[in-house]
């Protein structure tokens, strides 16, 4: 288990603990809530959804990515306030609460499909290989 993925898990929970714990329009409060928001619970959805790793080289990969974490994080607030709203029920405390426990529950859930990336014989089989490299060989030409 990597330490991004750790971090995730327990992001919300220290965002959690600083909204509890700190005065209200602190600085540090609203900086702690609004990154915990915008960043972590779309992170930890779209590294458990996305099947590959992101190069820190491809500068289109890395925006990509970005804009996806604060879309998908966006969509989860919506997706947990506007129930607490409607049901009369909504503070701070209750929205970080659920969020922050999606935020884990995504972060150290293993992904889709039932194997880790980059095992051995993880992937499907891809056909016949060549005995010299290990790679796929070429499609046959007419």
């Amino acid at each position: 288990m990597t330490p991004l993925r750790w971090g995730l898990a327990l992001s919300g929970w220290a965002a959690l603990v600083v909204v509890t714990f700190l005065p209200d329009a602190l600085a540090l409060r609203i900086a702690v809530t609004t990154a915990f928001l915008l960043v972590c619970p779309g992170l930890a959805a779209s590294r458990w959804a996305r099947s590959g790793t992101v190069r820190a080289t491809d500068r289109t990969a890395v925006l990509e990515t970005v804009v996806l974490t604060v879309t998908v994080s966006v969509s989860m607030a919506v997706l947990v306030v506007v129930p607490l709203f409607l049901s009369g029920t909504f503070t701070v405390t209750r929205a970080l609460l659920a969020l922050a426990a999606a935020t884990s529950v995504l972060a150290l859930a293993p992904r889709p499909g039932g194997h880790r990336r980059g095992a051995p014989g993880a992937g499907p089989d891809t056909g016949p290989r060549t005995a010299d490299t290990g790679r796929p060989e070429p499609p046959a030409s007419d």
